[in-house]
């Protein structure tokens, strides 16, 4: 936890400035500048501007324009049109005249020596905070360089336009040779190339501060470009206010420096359009230039993590919400600010994918989760039903089988609980192209208990490792492979000495014969989010999708950027709205259908009409994947178990007898309106029937009268499952069912 926030702090590169305005000798906000503008706002722009450079229309006449060259767009000979936009900020503003504030007299006296461009703009800020300001200018006229750079009649409108409201007192054909001449509380030294330094150096211990207390110096004298020395002069105003405020000369020195520098790849880019007439841009043409700049920012996670842009926070901002959550400042201990935030995160690892410093919110959030559940303090209702369905696939669905009695198989296919519970008869088709291959190969149906580290249940996540291990060691430790990515991810990180390779990349090798589509049809490969570990397996996938004449339309964020589809993390639960909304970012990716490699991905397309099927569908099904159906929790259960039976009657007939299961006294008819309803709730028939029986056998229910049903209750895990049925001859029909957390304490009237 704390280990983040310090990463955060040091490393977070959120509030560091966009690469134009990190070389912008000003510091000039250019994404606020950029803001107003897009929306027309030029009069907010131009006082953005003025405040930044002091002397708005000689800056942007003469500056060289350092963020052209650092603009992301550069590299495309694209870069933003600052200066030009700049200029219109100015023509385009009503009243370009500066504001006139009534503040109180300052009794300090501040001399400037030197009126070019440096001096000019330090006696300015100073002027305007009401200080008395001297300036002495050996010339018989003020501006320094300005006169070599631009012409009279641009540069002294603008000079007087802008100290037209200040009282400056102004001593021409004045040089001064020793600084015992000036009688002030600061004096800065701005005397232009090859001037008079008075022996003064800078110290370099604060901005423009001298090694003598009291005196600044710099601009050109320093060796400063014109718009350096202007920018120099409104930073030596900083440093002599705050000399004559507190007694110090260590005025930070200016430092708009940037870590951050943007991937080209992960920002769109539009052409610049028509260069701009003499007289500059239009309002229109101004706007359409300003609307192309892409307001560069450390964002990537909230451009891409789906949780953070949902959410509008920043990883600072996540950090600071969960920390308050898991230790509430409340005296309840009551305040769980984040409780539905934490449990909502996908897990994807896009996030730390995408920044730069690799930061993982993600892992931060998961780590929260666990402790939320050591504390009690998660709601169990997120994921009880997963956690439930694990256990199903780890007892009731789990088989190890070992077709060649080999004590050392080569392989043991693990193709994850989701595959079996979608695509059962892929698994079976994975396997026996897996023995064709390699006899010596084993088979375990399981799950590798994701859904218990997702849901921070660390005791349940370590008992599914166990399993698993334990079944690998007991047959000698053969190399796995995998169908589902995930499951590999998982291994990696909790069984790392299991060598193993995925399903796709071993069919591959073998160069597996793959019947090919009739005509050719465009799709786009969609990457589970696991597979950016593997790019192996995802160029795998592609050559299979070759091999079987699809033609291939690359989606913008795929491979090492790919996201997840909505199901990761297990979240529809805890926050469905969110997950919904996930997925149909993901499908309005692109208008193709999907090829995809998880079983979980195919489910959820299809759940929202999304035309995907499963890249295991294209080589060993002869057509018709696109149309299959999406099964509901329960089928995925009856799914599971058909498949075990399915594979024991194929390879090991003896045990299959093993599988028969009890059956209810009397079938339960469900319409299909009840079971859409109960999918959505995650209630399964299975639940329906146990509670119905458990009513019938134990007689207790209610009846009513009026429309001929019971009504009754019994506890499904911690759920408090109702059913409303009626006894119909040799059947029962289900009316209604739902599902509350409360647990009724039977006798003791309390809830």
């Amino acid at each position: 936890m704390n280990s983040f926030r310090e990463q955060l702090a040091k490393q977070c590169m959120q509030d560091d400035p966009p690469p134009c305005a990190s070389v912008c000798p000003f510091g000039l906000d250019i994404r606020s500048f950029i803001r107003h503008l897009k929306r027309g706002a030029f009069g907010s722009a131009f006082r953005l501007y003025r405040d930044a450079v002091a002397f708005p229309g000689i800056v942007s006449q003469l500056c060289d324009q350092p963020c052209q060259g650092a603009c992301v767009f550069s590299a495309q000979d694209g870069s933003i049109a600052l200066r030009d936009l700049e200029a219109a900020a100015i023509a385009h503003t009503a009243n370009i005249q500066p504001n006139r504030y009534n503040l109180p007299k300052r009794p300090a006296k501040i001399a400037v020596i030197g009126a070019g461009l440096s001096g000019l703009a330090c006696a300015l800020r100073l002027a305007s905070k009401k200080y008395t300001v001297v300036i002495f200018e050996r010339e018989d006229r003020t501006g320094g360089s300005l006169w070599d750079l631009l012409p009279e009649e641009i540069f002294r409108p603008e000079l007087e336009r802008q100290f037209m409201h200040e009282t400056v007192e102004l001593h021409l054909s004045t040089p001064i040779t020793d600084l015992a001449q000036v009688e002030a509380d600061a004096v800065y030294v701005a005397t232009g190339v090859g001037g008079e330094t008075f022996g003064l150096t800078l110290s370099g211990t604060g901005a423009c501060a001298s090694t003598r207390e009291g005196f600044f110096l710099g601009g050109a004298l320093v060796g400063l470009t014109p718009m350096e020395a202007i920018a120099d002069g409104l930073t030596a105003a900083k440093a002599v206010e705050r000399y004559l405020k507190v007694g110090q000369m260590n005025e930070p020195l200016r430092d708009h420096s940037s870590r951050f520098h943007p991937d080209p790849n992960l920002i769109p880019y539009r052409a610049p359009g028509p260069v701009p007439s003499p007289e500059g841009y239009t309002k229109q043409a101004a706007v359409e230039e300003a609307s192309r700049c892409q307001q560069c920012q450390c964002d990537a996670c909230v451009k891409y993590c789906d949780l953070m842009r949902s959410s509008h926070k920043y990883p600072k901002r996540v950090e600071e919400e969960v920390a308050t959550t898991i230790e509430p400042v409340s005296l309840s201990r009551k305040a769980r600010l984040a409780t539905r935030l934490i449990a909502t995160c996908n897990h994807c690892g896009l996030c730390k994918q995408v920044c730069p410093v690799s930061l993982d919110t993600g892992a931060y959030l998961l780590d929260s989760h666990r402790r939320m559940v050591e504390e009690k303090a998660m709601p169990w209702a997120y994921h009880e039903f997963w956690l439930r369905d694990m256990e199903f696939s780890n007892t009731e669905a789990s088989l190890v089988l070992n077709p060649s009695k080999a004590k050392a198989p080569t392989y043991l296919f693990f193709p994850g609980c989701r595959l079996g519970g979608s695509e059962p008869g892929l698994v079976q088709k994975s396997f026996q192209a897996i023995l064709e291959r390699q006899p010596r190969s084993a088979l375990y149906l399981g799950c590798c208990g994701a859904p218990a580290e997702w849901a921070g249940q660390t005791g349940l996540h370590e008992k599914a490792m166990q399993q698993l291990c334990a079944v690998w060691e007991s047959l000698g430790r053969p190399k796995l492979v995998f169908a589902c990515l995930n499951c590999r991810q998982q291994l990696q990180r909790h069984l790392p000495q299991a060598e193993g390779i995925s399903l796709y990349e071993l069919l591959e090798q073998w160069d597996y014969p793959i019947p090919r589509a009739e005509g050719i049809q465009s799709v786009a490969v969609f990457d589970p989010c696991p597979s950016r570990d593997w790019p192996q397996a995802q160029e795998a996938v592609r050559s299979l999708a070759r091999k079987a004449s699809f033609q291939l339309e690359p989606l913008r964020m795929e491979r090492a950027y790919a996201q997840c589809c909505g199901w990761g993390g297990q979240v529809d639960i805890a926050n469905p709205n969110y997950a919904q909304g996930v997925t149909q970012n993901r499908i309005e990716a692109s208008p193709l259908p999907y090829l995809v490699y998880c079983a979980n991905c195919q489910d959820v397309f299809r759940r929202r009409n999304k035309a995907a099927a499963h890249i295991l569908s294209a080589v060993f099904l002869d057509g018709g994947f696109w149309e299959r159906e999406v099964p509901t929790a329960t089928q995925s259960r009856e799914n599971r178990r058909a498949l075990k039976r399915t594979l024991l009657l194929q390879y090991a007939p003896e045990e299959a007898a093993s599988m028969e299961t009890a059956s209810p006294s009397a079938p339960l008819l469900i319409v299909p309106e009840l079971l859409e309803k109960m999918n959505r709730s995650y209630l399964l028939r299975e639940d329906a029937e146990a509670v119905v029986e458990q009513c019938e056998q134990t007689g207790r229910y209610l009846n009513n009268l009026e429309k001929g049903t019971r009504i009754g209750h019994a506890p499904v895990g911690n759920l408090t499952v109702w059913v409303e049925y009626r006894n119909q001859e040799g059947c029962r029909e289900l009316v209604n069912i739902y599902a509350h957390r409360m647990q009724i304490l039977e006798g003791s009237g309390d809830v």
